[in-house]
């Protein structure tokens, strides 16, 4: 077979694919044309690390804002403003919503996922893995470090957004790249469970023992939690986890120990 007929067979076979593609699409769109929407279909990611909706409730909101979905065609169901009144819950960080000739509206969720849970005297709110902060909710009991004592610098009441850049944001900011490296670490991640802040000056809790650690600022606190976790490895299990009540780590190549 020359290289003109092998040419040609192949142009037919692409203009084929086309358009029957073409075909297949234009079919699809004809038949969402005429499709009635039957039922609401939804998908929450994480659901059971971070239950703040549920699908009763995502259903329950789109099937009482006042949108025609159920029984209305497919193509005439206002996806936006859907998308729109279900982004007014904060602990929603994106949404997917689309059609299927099926007959369905799907709605895929993707929540937020806090590294912290800011429950001070002058401030109640999460911090996300993104740098995300939201009002407290309700529900549910999070496994992330619980964040006392009083903040010099917070949010207004409700504030649901970035933490900011500028100096304002600094120990906010500091906070959260704290609790991610928290997270993140093989170490410490479940190893802390409380965080307590007193005049911007850190102070943790560990689960495994019955005393604090005071960091001091959260400047180098990545240089102090190392030294924190040689001091655990190498004298800890000799010493007694329970022996001190106060380990002070805030100072450069000291760790203080008071009974």
């Amino acid at each position: 077979m020359n290289k003109i007929v092998k040419y040609i067979l192949a142009t037919f076979t692409a203009a084929a694919i086309i358009a029957y593609l073409l075909m297949t699409f234009v079919f699809v769109d004809n038949k969402k044309q005429t499709v009635i929407c039957k039922d609401i279909k939804v998908s929450i990611d994480d659901d059971d690390k971070y239950p703040f909706i549920e699908v009763k409730d995502i259903k329950s909101i789109l099937l009482h804002s006042g949108e025609k979905i159920i029984g209305e065609q497919l193509d005439k169901i206002d996806k936006y403003k859907l998308k729109q009144i279900l982004s007014r819950n904060n602990a929603i960080k994106s949404i997917n919503i689309f059609t299927t000739i099926d007959a369905n509206l799907n709605v895929e969720i993707t929540q937020r996922r806090p590294v912290l849970r800011v429950q001070c005297a002058n401030a109640r709110f999460y911090i996300d893995d993104s740098g995300y902060m939201f009002p407290l909710l309700p529900k549910p009991n999070l496994n992330v470090p619980i964040v006392t004592g009083v903040m010099t610098s917070v949010p207004a009441k409700g504030f649901a957004g970035y933490i900011s850049k500028n100096e304002s944001g600094k120990f906010l900011n500091q906070l959260y790249e704290f609790a991610t490296f928290l997270k993140d670490d093989t170490f410490w991640n479940n190893m802390i469970e409380q965080i307590n802040i007193t005049n911007n000056k850190i102070e943790i809790i560990p689960q495994i023992a019955e005393h604090i650690v005071k960091i001091g600022s959260l400047d180098n606190f990545k240089l102090k939690l190392n030294k924190l976790q040689k001091f655990y490895k190498n004298a800890m299990p000799a010493i007694g986890w329970d022996k001190y009540k106060i380990i002070n780590i805030e100072y450069k190549n000291q760790i203080i120990c008071k009974k």
